[in-house]
């Protein structure tokens, strides 16, 4: 009886000190996006992954606005001109998508009115 407690005793202390020290915290990639479109993949929130994980983005504009690039922690983006990219997670890392209004210009007979890219009308 007594083996066996010190048995169970010392896997006890084992399983402790493997998981205090074996496994390492997970890293936070905060996402978000400005006016004009929203991430869908993985979403826009706060999301947790291990050291090296490679994350797929993909960045969708609203009608009327077009993507511009990605920004924040962007140093293991992929290309972060593309809506479409992957960036691995080697840190605590926050990123934002970026869009823009699409310039636009309607005329008729007795009009003419144009949407600047700061979504103002003129």
């Amino acid at each position: 009886m007594k083996r066996i407690s010190i048995l169970l005793i010392t896997i006890a202390l084992i399983s402790a000190t493997v998981s205090c020290n074996g496994t390492p915290a997970p890293y936070h990639l905060t996402i978000s996006s400005s006016t004009g479109g929203s991430v869908i993949t993985p979403g826009e929130g706060t999301f947790a992954y291990d050291e090296e994980t490679v994350v797929d983005l993909v960045a969708q504009a609203d009608e009327g606005y077009h993507f511009v690039n990605w920004s924040g922690d962007v140093g293991t983006i992929s290309d972060t001109d593309s809506a479409v990219t992957s960036i691995i997670v080697d840190t605590d890392l926050s990123i934002t998508a970026n869009f823009q209004c699409i310039p636009m210009i309607a005329a008729g007979l007795f009009h003419t009115v144009g949407l600047k890219s700061d979504g103002t009308v003129v």
